[in-house]
């Protein structure tokens, strides 16, 4: 089999295996999984991996447990069916975040864990870039592009539709019954040398005054990195079996 292709950022892959690496091995969905690279790697660890895509000839690394789906409907599975979700860049591809990780509430069983990855539009420098020029870092093209000009656009060029802040991702987790335990980045992005630490300084002047019991909203991963990697824990079944 050729090189299955990742369609994240670099280092993403990375941090979404180390955060699950260590967790009792169980059934998890990958969505969506794009060719399969990450749903190889963590079946390679042990866990019993379902890879679902808006097109299934889009998934390359077959296990047999390959789903076609589309991430703004319904999800194909059984209440309480996996132990797990990852959801690689996915979520701000969709016109509906709520309804997205409702459906992942429903899914994973109490106790387990969502892993979502998405760009950071909270890093000081998109939100600079939203000031002057207004829109944030991978957000410059919104909704479908020609064919022909899809992969000749510089910026992710991957039709991302929603910029989710960090406490509006928090907001949908714990109306869902999630619980953030973990928030990391694929990598620290610093620009300006002489200005961006006076930004800094004045951001977290100011946040920590409209959140002073969270830290997260001043920390160097909300302010500096360019990718946002949240691990959740599902603490409570708010549906109905169906």
């Amino acid at each position: 089999m050729r090189e299955l292709k990742e369609y994240t950022p670099g280092g993403v892959h990375e941090k979404v295996v180390n955060c699950l690496a260590n967790l009792p091995k169980g059934t998890l969905l990958d969505v969506p999984s794009g060719q399969g690279a990450l749903s190889k790697t963590l079946e390679t660890l042990g866990f019993k991996v379902f890879s679902g895509d808006i097109e299934i000839k889009n998934i390359l690394y077959r296990n047999g447990r390959c789903v076609q789906l589309d991430l703004s409907y319904f999800l194909p599975f059984k209440h309480t069916k996996f132990d797990y979700v990852v959801c690689s860049e996915g979520i701000e591809h969709i016109e509906n975040p709520h309804h997205l990780i409702r459906e992942f509430g429903r899914l994973i069983k109490k106790d387990g864990y969502l892993v979502i990855t998405t760009p950071n539009v909270m890093a000081i420098k998109s939100r600079l870039r939203f000031l002057i020029y207004s829109y944030f870092d991978f957000f410059k093209y919104f909704g479908p592009l020609p064919p022909e000009a899809r992969y000749r656009i510089k910026e992710h060029h991957h039709q991302h539709l929603s910029p989710l802040l960090f406490g509006e991702m928090k907001f949908i987790f714990e109306k869902y019954g999630f619980k953030i335990e973990k928030v990391e980045t694929n990598k620290m992005v610093r620009k300006w040398k002489i200005f961006f630490p006076l930004i800094k300084w004045f951001i977290k002047y100011k946040t920590k005054k409209k959140f002073p019991t969270d830290p997260l909203f001043i920390s160097d991963v909300i302010l500096e990195g360019e990718d946002l990697i949240l691990m959740a824990k599902h603490e409570l079944e708010i549906f109905p079996k169906w």
